[in-house]
């Protein structure tokens, strides 16, 4: 059977906010693979590393999101890693990336962090990431479904999921979070209306 290795670089680790979303994707993955794991901010030695890297067939990363960038176990990872870029470990094999945080950076960092591991050797699937946030999580229950749709939520660690393992398949059948077909985003902020004159529906569509 493939396996998938989690690597967590979150300070939190397994107790993290980070570790909910990835015990969800596990969750998602079990039965179709075996799972393994690297909890970095256990400090796991560079040989205990190399070796469950070599195993794996694929990789989901996590870290939650400090002063715009990922953990310091993360960033330790790829410190003691880096010599070890572009070799056949990590070449052609797929991988995704999850990162929380409280309001913002959190896509920043999803980006520098999936971009360092395709210099690694590792293929990008599409829809390879998202970033979670506070923010998200006590907005979504409040939101308009059109809102919904601009937010990233818990639930698109399936579709980060579904395509780790359909790109370690080899196929093609992606699968993409919901959209708004290209619409504007719907209007959120009212505050300013009345004080400028404007009707409570004026630029409903607009950004």
């Amino acid at each position: 059977m493939a396996n998938v290795l989690i690597v967590n670089g979150s300070l939190g680790g397994s107790t993290g906010n980070t570790a909910e979303l990835l015990a969800l994707a596990e969750e998602r993955l079990q039965g179709e693979v075996e799972v393994s794991h690297l909890e970095l901010c256990r400090e796991p030695t560079l040989d205990r590393m190399l070796a469950a890297i070599e195993k794996a067939d694929g990789f989901l990363f996590g870290s939650g999101t400090y002063w715009d960038s990922w953990g310091s176990p993360m960033q330790r990872f790829l410190e003691m890693t880096a010599h070890t870029e572009g070799q056949s470990i990590w070449v052609g094999k797929p991988a995704c990336a999850i990162v929380t945080c409280h309001a913002v950076g959190g896509k920043g960092v999803l980006t520098r962090l999936l971009g360092v591991m395709n210099v690694y050797g590792v293929l990008l699937p599409p829809f390879a990431g998202f970033s979670y946030t506070y923010v998200a999580d006590t907005a979504l229950p409040h939101a308009s479904d059109h809102l919904k749709n601009e937010l990233w939520t818990a639930d698109d660690t399936d579709v980060v999921c579904h395509n780790l393992l359909e790109a370690m398949r080899g196929g093609r059948n992606w699968k993409q979070w919901p959209t708004n077909e290209g619409r504007y985003g719907e209007k959120w902020l009212y505050a300013y209306s009345a004080k400028y004159g404007l009707s409570p529906d004026a630029g409903s569509t607009v950004p």
